[in-house]
């Protein structure tokens, strides 16, 4: 049978998905064939087109779309720009936490809750024997007027059973640039692995606690493949796409501690520079160090807020402060860069609890760190929270950038001051408190930031370009 994926990447973010080269690995195994439309590197207009001349050429039996929440949108468009005559199958984050959202659209046959690997090889071989969909575990279907809403079959819990994924089904472009050179200049062919499913944490603004709801009594959630099946993966990439960095994309990377050492130990003869991502509780030295030694360039930290008891009480994250500064300290200590990640605008916040956010990352100072506009995800906890706390209307705007502003209605933070503070915050945070003033200044008046904002991405034109104009020039 013959496949045809839709990824609907509207943030045009360079890295492949993980889940679809795992879908398609899957489907290679059992003796399918299949193909991406991915819409990274297609401005707006030649979608259509694009769309419909794969149809026309590939002659897919099957269309399938991945999407997550904030690509929905684009996926129902991008299903209207052509008729394909055969079944249409939705999967991936967004089917999974809003199912009847996604069944209810006129253009969808099918959706998947939950993963696919399974799911899509049982459902071929049903429809190729002609057997019944509507009884299939993880499958919700149109059929005879009616909607058959079946439950999810038990996780994966063999990981190294699962297929290699392929990487030769995207477009190269997506390997050649990443955010992580900034740890490693020479590198210059990237790639994404996953060594884990299922974080085991709880966060209420993650899809997390609804995945875990929506599989209690279906096995373990947090599985890992073994360090032999890393290897394995990562040989496979480097023989496939030559890669010369890999980012693990695993939320929590070192939580099996012996694991770790035994990946350690068998990626010392591969050589090649990595990223990681953990939280700051499961840091040790020994940990650090043995990740160092095995290639560590950069492990990234999940902070979301500076405030300890906010973190705890609302975000059901119990690192200590101290927790935090030591694992940075200790990334620091063995020359592995950090990536730190907050949020700001985050439900009952106040401008004083980002105040603390702020002076976090001033202390900590990471080589980078990223702020995002906090946005309510349909079905997560929080999303619920919002709705009953009436920070939110059930039919708020959906945005598909969730750094370009806030959909929450709450007191002293309307979506244009997070805009303009989170400008702000990036400019700022690491530089001297001496130019806080300034910061404080332009935060309270729109216009001068205005005017800031705009000279300094001048400047940061200039400076990349490495060329002076006129007036620069002594």
């Amino acid at each position: 049978m013959k496949i045809l994926f839709l990824y609907p990447n509207i943030a045009r973010a360079r890295s492949p998905q993980v889940g679809l080269s795992s879908l398609a690995g899957t489907l290679e195994r059992e003796g399918h064939d299949c193909r991406i439309l991915d819409i990274t590197f297609l401005e707006d207009h030649e979608v259509a087109g694009a769309y419909r001349h794969t149809l026309d050429e590939y002659k897919p039996d099957l269309v399938g779309v991945s999407c997550r929440s904030t690509e929905w949108e684009t996926a129902q468009t991008m299903l209207r720009m052509a008729d394909p005559g055969v079944p249409v199958i939705v999967g991936g984050p967004h089917p999974t936490i809003a199912p009847e959202e996604v069944i209810a659209d006129e253009r969808v046959d099918m959706l998947v809750r939950g993963e696919g690997e399974e799911t899509i090889i049982d459902l071929i071989e049903r429809i190729e024997g002609g057997v019944s969909l509507t009884d299939m575990p993880n499958l919700w279907i149109k059929q005879d007027g009616q909607i058959y809403r079946n439950d999810v079959r038990p996780l994966i819990q063999d990981m190294d059973a699962l297929a290699m994924p392929r990487w030769d089904i995207w477009d190269e472009r997506h390997f050649l640039e990443h955010y992580q050179q900034v740890f490693s200049p020479e590198a210059k062919i990237f790639g994404d692995l996953e060594t884990s499913r299922g974080c085991p944490y709880s966060c209420p603004y993650c899809l997390t606690p609804v995945m875990q709801k929506l599989y209690k009594g279906k096995g373990k959630y947090h599985r890992e493949k073994s360090a032999k099946r890393i290897i394995a993966e990562v040989e496979k990439f480097i023989a496939d796409k030559n890669i010369d960095y890999v980012r693990f994309v695993d939320e929590t990377f070192i939580l099996n501690r012996n694991r770790l050492r035994e990946f350690c130990e068998m990626y010392n003869e591969i050589n090649l520079p990595f990223s990681f991502s953990t939280r700051p509780e499961t840091v040790s030295d020994e940990m650090m160090r043995l990740l160092a030694g095995a290639g560590a360039r950069a492990v990234s930290f999940g902070l979301e807020s500076g405030n300890e008891q906010y973190r705890r009480e609302m975000l059901n994250r119990r690192t200590k402060q101290q927790e935090v500064i030591n694992a940075v300290a200790l990334a620091k200590k063995y020359d592995v860069k950090t990536f730190a990640f907050v949020m700001i605008g985050l439900p009952k916040e106040t401008r004083a609890l980002i105040q603390d956010t702020l002076e976090l990352i001033h202390l900590l100072k990471p080589d980078i760190f990223q702020i995002t506009i906090f946005y309510p995800f349909e079905g997560t906890p929080f999303y619920d929270y919002c709705i009953e706390e009436g920070l939110i209307e059930k039919d708020h705007e959906r945005l598909t950038q969730i750094w370009k502003g806030s959909v929450l209605k709450q007191p002293g933070l309307p979506s244009d001051y997070l805009i303009r503070l989170r400008e702000l915050m990036l400019a700022f945070a690491t530089h001297s408190k001496r130019l806080w003033p300034l910061m404080y200044f332009l935060e309270k008046h729109p216009a001068a930031f205005k005017v800031w904002h705009t000279t300094r991405r001048i400047r940061n034109r200039i400076m990349r370009s490495g060329k002076k104009p006129t007036w620069m020039k002594a």
